[in-house]
């Protein structure tokens, strides 16, 4: 709440509120239900829509039965169009394991609608794609971000914009603006490819877009300079692609 009491204090009137990920840490489908009327609130409050993904802390099947209230899917991605521009919302959840992955059918489904318009676009995803920030990371973020390439290869997508890994950055990648936001939750220094220090640390961004650019302004509420937690990385490449497609075959089962 600490995140919306913000906007409403200061001069921001958003057209769209996005909710990248994490919604609930392992929940069941009665925890969905208590953050969906929370989230009907703040819907009401600001007076425009609130669009979630799904991150790797969340459970699908829970999310279904309590936040949609729909039957199980093994995904949740789709897509909408406001104002001149058209939104993608991801899954990029691979089962319950902390990195992500894009399965072959949401890539085909991503090419396909971006084919069939000329609008500019742009991507909401947990996990962010790989770029220079995010070399000590490779373990945690998108496992094929070459597959996602090709499919944007020449299509008028804009940003992807992610969450996940807890430190905010940004990098410009064969045309298309990259942005990681920091954390609502705690923030992570990763400098240390080995060894990640946590601190307490609550943030969000603040996204323009326009015909001629897309600013975006990273809000900060806390930092603390207290480590509260390390983690020791053995491994910092990408995960071993058998555990993937194991994970992968079981939630398309």
């Amino acid at each position: 709440m600490q995140v919306f009491d913000d906007v409403a204090a200061s001069n921001v009137v958003p057209d769209m509120i996005v909710i990248s990920g994490d919604l609930i840490h392992g929940g069941k489908a009665s925890d969905y239900r208590h953050f969906e009327s929370l989230v009907e609130q703040q819907q009401e409050r600001f007076g425009v829509s609130i669009q979630v993904v799904l991150g790797n802390h969340d459970r699908t099947q829970a999310f279904y039965e309590g936040y949609l209230e729909e039957k199980p899917q093994p995904r949740y991605y789709y897509t909408i169009s406001d104002g001149g521009w058209d939104f993608y919302f991801l899954d990029t959840k691979c089962g319950d394991l902390e990195p992500g992955y894009l399965d072959t059918q949401q890539l085909n489904w991503l090419d396909h609608n971006l084919n069939q318009s000329s609008k500019p676009a742009v991507i909401f995803m947990h996990h962010p794609m790989l770029g220079a920030p995010l070399e000590n990371m490779k373990y945690s973020i998108l496992q094929n971000s070459d597959a996602l390439h090709q499919v944007l290869d020449g299509k008028n997508v804009k940003a992807i914009f992610s969450g996940h890994v807890h430190f905010p950055n940004l990098f410009l990648q064969n045309g298309i603006l990259n942005v990681t936001a920091d954390s609502t939750a705690y923030h992570i220094n990763c400098a240390n490819p080995k060894q990640h220090l946590i601190s307490e640390g609550t943030s969000y961004n603040i996204i323009n877009l326009s015909e001629e650019s897309i600013s975006v302004e990273q809000r900060p509420l806390l930092l603390g300079n207290t480590i509260i937690k390390t983690f020791n990385i053995p491994r910092t490449d990408f995960v071993d692609p058998s555990i993937i497609n194991k994970e992968m075959r079981q939630v398309l089962q």
